[in-house]
């Protein structure tokens, strides 16, 4: 087994030489250490311990983190995307404003988090436990809260589409029926004979 397994880091430089040499931090000990603003990506934490540590403005993305112990950590405004938690320990962390998507909270502990404000999107919460988690401001989608274990007493609302959006797909709309348009006139065209075309095409010149 790798060193790693029991590894204790005491500082985020070491971390960070670390995964210079090896995208692997799984089982290690972090701790209560100050990672705000660090970017966690495309690496193994499973089994990692977290617990108390300072990770607002980090980015947790692509990770394997199944087991992790995030406990009482600090996630304030953190992106966590693509990221596999499944069986992960965040009873008491804080999520506040933090933007989750794509990610496994499959058997997660939840109980207490604060979840005010964030963004979540896309998420499997299958046996999760939200036991009084936090969700003042929250908004979800992509979610299906009745899998969970223990869903929140008030489920975040849904995401809002942006003001613009319905615009935009209007246009989008007029523009495909328009090129639709042109192609099943250039069809029709396509299929007249020359006499017909020269025909068609003298009655628009005497108009």
């Amino acid at each position: 087994m790798d060193a790693v397994a029991t590894m204790k880091f005491t500082t985020r430089e070491e971390i960070e030489a670390r995964l210079k040499e090896k995208r692997d931090l799984s089982g290690a000990d972090m701790s209560g250490l100050d990672l705000s603003g660090m970017r966690l990506a495309a690496l193994n934490m499973t089994g990692a311990d977290l617990h108390d540590a300072n990770l607002t403005h980090a980015v947790l993305a692509g990770a394997e983190m199944s087991g992790v112990n995030l406990a009482h950590a600090d996630l304030t405004d953190a992106r966590i995307g693509g990221a596999n938690l499944k069986g992960a320990d965040l009873h008491g962390a804080n999520l506040h404003a933090a933007r989750m998507g794509g990610i496994n909270l499959e058997e997660a502990d939840l109980t207490g988090a604060d979840l005010s404000e964030s963004r979540m999107m896309g998420i499997g919460v299958e046996g999760a436990d939200f036991t009084d988690v936090v969700t003042t401001d929250a908004r979800a989608a992509g979610i299906s809260w009745s899998d969970a274990k223990v869903p929140p007493v008030t489920l975040p609302a849904a995401v809002q589409p942006p003001h613009w959006l319905p615009v935009l797909m209007a246009g989008l709309a007029l523009a495909f029926f328009f090129t639709i348009g042109m192609g099943i006139r250039r069809v029709i065209k396509g299929r007249k004979g020359p006499e017909e075309a020269a025909e068609e095409s003298q009655l628009c010149c005497d108009e």
